[in-house]
């Protein structure tokens, strides 16, 4: 099908658009498994201890596959690979919903890991190479996914007070197939390599930027863990330790056998609200601030949030679990920016697999992290180990900024505050240096 050319503004909101849907479809479908471990774990009666490790491949699959998915959207189409992911994730969606005992359940989350892990290097490295205000771009692509992240327990709550926990894979199933059909009807045009040099001015990279991202992995790995951890256990979590705020939405919904995970699937879909709000300031701070500096300023704000998950209860929990996601899954845009800063332009989808691979590949073990705690002392017990890795997260970013300071100018989206876009030469690229 031959497309009819666009302005430049329209290709990149037709970009924006087309991966910001794809970005709220994957994390829609990876968060809906937490909501029904519970029930999942009353049909089949095993011990929650033992449900948890059935998602470990679609966790790992999620991670591991973005590597050759990254360097296969920079060889081949990123386009080609977020359709296939959005047709696949759909698929795969209603095969767990007609799934009838544990083994062919955990393969059809495997399949959707699989295909949704083919997201994250792809649509972030199609941004990045094809839109210029990109920290503003990651913040509306990072505020979709949030709102993934909020759709999946709120749909997966609502489905177990009134139905049971296979309807919400059917809904999700079907909205893949249906964003695949829609994505025929906006076409995007990816650029040639040069075409993007002539607009942004020759790579910079230089050899030496390998060791500061290496840096940086150590600091992502180990806020992938975090986020494994904390996203898979927080509905069980809630529906243990909110009882107030758990009974009133029970009061309110009814009282059916799963109505606890329901409100607990409720619950947690609202702290998400909490997200989307961060993620519009980590893409304003993006643009605007010292990524580097900015990086490790979220986290040391967010660790006192963490270590309040694992002493409070009832509105206090929920009030702190939100300001830890807010900071957290926040900083994304900030994140993801600062990738394409260590990353030679060319293999952007490539640096962003490096990236995913460890954040959900690695992270992926977290899932054992939460079964090894549940079992030694329950899930209160994972908090306190989950605020010394937010602690180690502030030690590599202080690391990262104090190695790389002097040595590179500051790490910046735009020329100075307030500037739309973020193009023109390298040099407007790299802002002067911070002064001490």
């Amino acid at each position: 099908m031959k497309h009819l050319p666009v302005s430049s503004e329209v290709r990149e909101k037709r970009v924006v658009l087309v991966a910001s849907l794809t970005h709220y479809l994957i994390h829609l479908n990876m968060v809906i498994f937490p909501v029904i471990v519970l029930p999942f774990s009353r049909e089949k009666g095993l011990p929650i201890s033992e449900v948890f490790p059935l998602s470990f491949l679609m966790y790992l699959l999620y991670g591991v596959l973005a590597l050759p998915a990254g360097y296969l959207a920079d060889r081949w189409s990123k386009v080609g690979m977020l359709k296939i992911c959005m047709i696949g994730t759909g698929l795969s969606s209603m095969g767990v919903a007609f799934s009838t005992g544990t083994g062919d359940f955990g393969f059809f989350l495997a399949l959707i890991g699989l295909f949704c892990g083919l997201y994250h290097p792809v649509g972030l490295g199609l941004i990045a190479r094809e839109v210029r205000a990109q920290g503003k771009a990651h913040g509306v692509n990072g505020a979709f996914g949030a709102m993934g992240e909020a759709t999946g327990p709120l749909v997966a709550g609502i489905m177990l007070f009134f139905l049971d926990w296979r309807w919400v894979y059917v809904i999700t199933g079907l909205m893949g197939v249906m964003m695949f059909v829609s994505a025929f009807f906006l076409p995007v045009i990816e650029r040639e390599h040069h075409e993007i040099e002539a607009e942004h001015g020759k790579d910079t990279h230089k050899p030496e930027y390998w060791g500061y991202f290496a840096i940086l992995v150590v600091a992502m790995t180990l806020g992938g863990l975090i986020y494994r951890a904390n996203l898979t256990t927080l509905p069980a979590y809630l529906e243990m330790r909110a009882g107030s705020l758990i009974e009133i939405i029970k009061g309110i919904a009814g009282d059916g056998r799963n109505a606890g995970s329901g409100a607990a699937g409720i619950l947690a879909s609202t702290l998400f609200i909490f997200t989307i709000a961060g993620q519009y300031l980590g893409g304003w701070l993006a643009d605007r601030f010292d990524l580097r500096a900015a990086y490790l300023a979220v986290h040391v704000v967010a660790l006192p949030f963490i270590i309040g998950m694992a002493l409070l209860q009832g509105p206090w929990l929920y009030i702190s679990a939100g300001l830890f996601l807010f900071f957290t899954l926040g900083m994304q845009p900030i994140e993801n920016s600062l990738v394409t800063k260590f990353i030679p332009r060319r293999w952007l989808s490539t640096g962003y697999g490096i990236k995913f691979t460890f954040t959900f590949g690695v992270g992926s073990l977290a899932v054992y992290e939460v079964a090894y705690m549940e079992k030694w002392g329950g899930l209160p017990s994972l908090y306190p180990l989950l605020s010394a890795q937010v602690a180690l997260l502030v030690v590599s970013a202080a690391t990262l900024l104090m190695v790389s300071k002097g040595k590179i100018p500051r790490v910046a989206n735009l020329e100075k505050p307030g500037q739309e876009g973020g193009g023109g030469t390298a040099e407007k690229q790299w802002a002067p240096l911070m002064k001490p």
